[in-house]
């Protein structure tokens, strides 16, 4: 069975020029110090948590339709293009119409979010990071939900997945849910007592998805991940749901070690890390692969610059991880694909 997930955070060298246009998703979405629960829910769908990502479709231009604001994606990626009725996954109308939120409860929104629970008691695809977003604090789940509820309503039933997704949304007994990420699987700050390195274990692992990209897999496309390994690199990703639909693009693509290794980031700057984050540049110059970061749908180049710095921390303070992935990088991701999809 083909198995892929969606993500979103992937720090891959040498794929071309991002071109410095400015990116859409880089307007009123940061906060201040005073933020109301709707404003930090806005940070977490739009930024942090990227839900923007998976839930808004593109216009031809590449940018985001932000009339249909996570109104939610038909087939928003395929790990079967060459079949027609096998392998398309699509993403919810989060909106509130009665496609979407508008009929669900709150409790039902967060036991999606937090638990993989679809409001019709069924599974949700592990493309949904609930397995991460679980450890998000209660108040940062309320923030979401109060920030999805003042969507405007979108007319958008989106279209059924498809196996094997639907085997997967129809299996109950048992449940396939992924673990959920625990606590202890999250590598603390090699010193514990650095506060920025904790807020950016929290910003990066709970309520975002660094660690979800950048952990290998127990076996390639498929979950769960290898959390005796976390940040080490190594994921294969179809370049779709990393928003990469150039053609010259391979069809997967490998992330990135952020752990400060030789194999890794070791001798980055923090500066440097950061610019990778928001600008889509690594230290050399050479944009990533991967259209979280510097394109014109960057989630991360809004980030709150004191989160930006704290992510950061927390990438110099990891345990280093021997795995070489750079090692596959050749300008424009070359041979960066790893494995075929099974």
């Amino acid at each position: 069975m083909k198995q892929s997930l969606v993500v979103m955070l992937v720090l891959v060298a040498a794929c071309g020029d991002n071109g410095g246009s400015p990116p859409v998703d880089a307007t009123e979405q940061q906060p201040d110090a005073d933020t109301s629960a709707v404003d930090r829910g806005r940070y977490i769908a739009n930024n942090l948590g990227v839900c923007t990502f998976c839930h808004t479709p593109l216009l031809p231009n590449g940018q985001r339709d932000q009339t249909r604001l996570l109104a939610g994606v038909d087939c928003f990626f395929d790990t079967d293009p060459a079949d027609p009725d096998v392998g398309c996954l699509s993403t919810r109308n989060l909106t509130n119409h009665a496609t979407g939120l508008k009929n669900v409860t709150d409790q039902q929104i967060k036991d999606a979010i937090l638990d993989g629970i679809r409001s019709d008691g069924k599974t949700l695809a592990p493309a949904m990071p609930y397995w991460i977003f679980h450890n998000m604090t209660d108040a940062d789940a309320d923030a979401l939900v109060a920030y999805l509820r003042t969507l405007p309503a979108v007319d958008h039933q989106v279209q059924a997945n498809q196996q094997p997704w639907a085997e997967i949304n129809d299996s109950n007994n048992p449940r396939q849910l992924i673990p959920i990420i625990t606590d202890a699987e999250i590598p603390m700050p090699r010193n514990p007592d650095n506060q920025a390195a904790l807020r950016g274990r929290y910003l990066s692992s709970k309520v975002g998805l660094c660690i979800d990209c950048h952990t290998p897999e127990t076996a390639p496309l498929a979950l769960p991940l290898d959390f005796t390994r976390p940040y080490a690199g190594g994921r294969t990703l179809p370049k779709e749901a990393l928003g990469l639909i150039d053609p010259s693009y391979p069809e997967l693509i490998m992330t990135r070690n952020l752990t400060p290794h030789a194999d890794g980031l070791m001798g980055w700057t923090k500066t440097q890390i950061k610019d990778a984050i928001a600008n889509g540049k690594d230290r050399d110059g050479n944009a990533v692969c991967a259209a979280a970061h510097g394109s014109l749908i960057s989630p991360y180049a809004a980030l709150d610059p004191a989160d930006l710095d704290d992510i950061a921390e927390y990438m110099l303070e990891l345990p280093p991880l021997a795995n070489d992935t750079v090692g596959c990088q050749q300008p424009g991701c070359g041979d960066c694909a790893g494995p075929p999809v099974p």
